[in-house]
């Protein structure tokens, strides 16, 4: 509704919410050593440079946002640069083909005694 009686005054709800999700699913991917981070890895766990969603026990604003960061369209608009590899994972990355190394080659990730090293480790 407009802001002259008594909404918002956003139009369209559902878009302006992912939006601002989308912006906090772009904060998780570059501010990796702020103390926010940090707290929400402990809470729910990091896996392959990605926080996890936290199951049915985590609140739902973050189940919501850590979907929407999996969703189709973030994830075809973002794309991370490699720079020094600090952040980026060699299994979780998609290299080549459109799919990361743990989904095109399971058996060999199973098999893997290093699951989530980073690119800057694996090419030091």
């Amino acid at each position: 509704m407009r802001k002259e009686v008594g909404g918002l005054g956003v139009g369209r709800l559902k878009e302006f919410i992912s939006a601002l999700l989308g912006k906090w699913c772009w904060r998780l991917l570059v501010e990796k050593e702020s103390l926010w981070y940090k707290v929400l890895s402990a809470r729910y766990r990091e896996e392959g440079g990605f926080l996890l969603d936290g199951g049915r026990h985590a609140p739902a604003w973050w189940r919501t946002m850590a979907a929407l960061c999996k969703e189709s369209w973030f994830q075809d608009h973002v794309r991370r640069l490699v720079g020094n590899g600090k952040h980026i994972y060699f299994c979780s990355g998609v290299w080549v083909g459109g799919f990361p190394f743990r989904d095109r080659f399971s058996r060999l990730f199973e098999l893997s005694m290093s699951k989530w090293v980073s690119v800057l480790i694996c090419f030091s």
